[in-house]
């Protein structure tokens, strides 16, 4: 299998070297983070719109058991401590703590 190609990685550095949108840097330095992220989001979303394709075309419709997987009661304990450690990682990073 082999890797994905990373069309994100010119989003990844954030915005061109010397530019500056804000008087902090700090401020610019986010917004490449934001930019960064929003670049990755899109990439996941392309690739997982042409792997259901994908599969759609070999016969096998995921879209609606997705779906249904997302609204089973069974799985949405897991489904909310996933996101939770997710979400604390995430904002571990940018916490004073």
């Amino acid at each position: 299998m082999s890797s994905p190609p990373d069309h994100a990685s010119e989003a990844a550095a954030g915005p061109a070297p010397g530019y500056h949108a804000f008087e902090d840097p700090v401020h610019d330095r986010l917004l490449g983070v934001v930019l960064a992220l929003g670049a990755e989001v899109w990439n996941l979303r392309e690739r997982l719109g042409l792997l259901e394709s994908a599969l759609a075309r070999q016969g096998i419709e995921v879209s609606a058991l997705i779906e249904e997987l997302a609204l089973d009661p069974e799985r949405a304990p897991s489904m909310t401590a996933d996101r939770d450690a997710f979400l604390a990682r995430f904002l571990r990073a940018i916490s004073a703590d």
